[in-house]
């Protein structure tokens, strides 16, 4: 059995509070456990595939089967929910509508409304494919337009919340990092060609303002302290190509940087479309929280200085 998490100490922390995350299995939930485990009494919750963290439980649970979570979440009373579980592959979606509604759709409408009877705070994450990517740099009261079905029940869920359980919090962000399977960010996607030496295609014309997951970590610890509710972006202070970004991961990993190969997004024919910018305009978490933003380059230096927590420790 490999058990994920770190050694952080304990010092200085607030009074540990329960908190649950759903997606423990996935890129960001697996890294909020880890990031919460050492400092609250944390649950993670899984679908398929089984994972332990040092200073964390985990269990298996259909979220769909309403009924078994509800007993679940009264069994666990938590203080914070952090919603991370979703089906986030775009074709995947588009290809089993009625499967994607009830994951991405109907399971966050269904916590946010359990959450009010526990007295508990909810965070959602969603996604800057809300917008249809005509622009970039948007702003949290921008108005949506998805493009594609993931993206629709994305906004669709956020309606919901946001009528329910007004006093939520939606996080919008586009992230990476390291994921316990190892193929799950963009970051995993390019270092995986990368040391097998083969071709990394990077788009020249789409646009994100991306954000590694302790950055993402930090920046909800801050929403959480002074209970920020409503929907925030989070991300990076500027905007970079899907071919810079590639860049500067083999650039800072060391790979050749002849194996990147720029392309558009009309030459690949994708099946599905999807937003040429997904940028965010931050202003308002730095506003809020008062936390200087990175750039992306500052955020993936600080990304490499930390140990992927999903290797095995010496």
């Amino acid at each position: 059995m490999v058990i994920f998490g770190t050694d952080e100490k304990l010092s200085n922390m607030p009074i540990r509070k329960k908190i649950l995350i759903t997606g423990a299995s996935g890129l960001l939930g697996a890294n909020l456990v880890c990031h919460y485990a050492p400092k609250s009494n944390c649950t993670g919750w899984y679908a398929t595939n089984p994972i332990y963290f040092k200073g964390a439980k985990t269990e298996q649970i259909d979220l769909t089967e309403y009924s078994s979570v509800a007993q679940a979440l009264r069994r666990i009373q938590p203080e914070i929910i952090i919603h991370c579980a979703s089906a986030s592959n775009v074709d995947w979606n588009e290809n089993h509508p009625t499967h994607s509604k009830a994951i991405n759709e109907d399971v966050p409408k269904f916590l946010a409304q359990e959450s009010i009877e526990l007295g508990s705070k909810f965070i959602f994450i969603s996604s800057p494919f809300i917008f249809d990517g005509k622009e970039g740099n948007y702003r949290e009261g921008d108005p949506p337009g998805p493009l594609n079905i993931y993206a629709r029940g994305k906004l669709n869920a956020e309606i919901s919340i946001i009528k329910s359980n007004p006093n939520s919090l939606i996080i919008r962000a586009c992230f990476y990092g390291y994921s316990p399977s190892g193929n799950h960010s963009i970051l995993e996607w390019i270092l995986g060609l990368a040391s097998k030496n083969q071709e990394v295609p990077g788009f020249t014309d789409s646009y994100f303002s991306p954000i590694n997951v302790y950055d993402l970590a930090e920046a909800l610890d801050a929403a959480i302290s002074v209970k920020v509710k409503g929907i925030l972006h989070l991300g990076s202070i500027n905007t970079v190509s899907k071919y810079e970004f590639i860049q500067m991961v083999l650039h800072n990993y060391e790979y050749n940087a002849d194996l990147l190969k720029p392309i558009t997004v009309d030459s690949a024919s994708l099946n599905v479309s999807r937003p040429r910018d997904s940028s965010l305009d931050i202003s308002l978490f730095q506003e809020i929280l008062g936390i200087p933003a990175r750039t992306v380059v500052d955020g993936l230096d600080r990304f490499m200085s930390k140990p992927n927590p999903f290797l095995p420790q010496p």
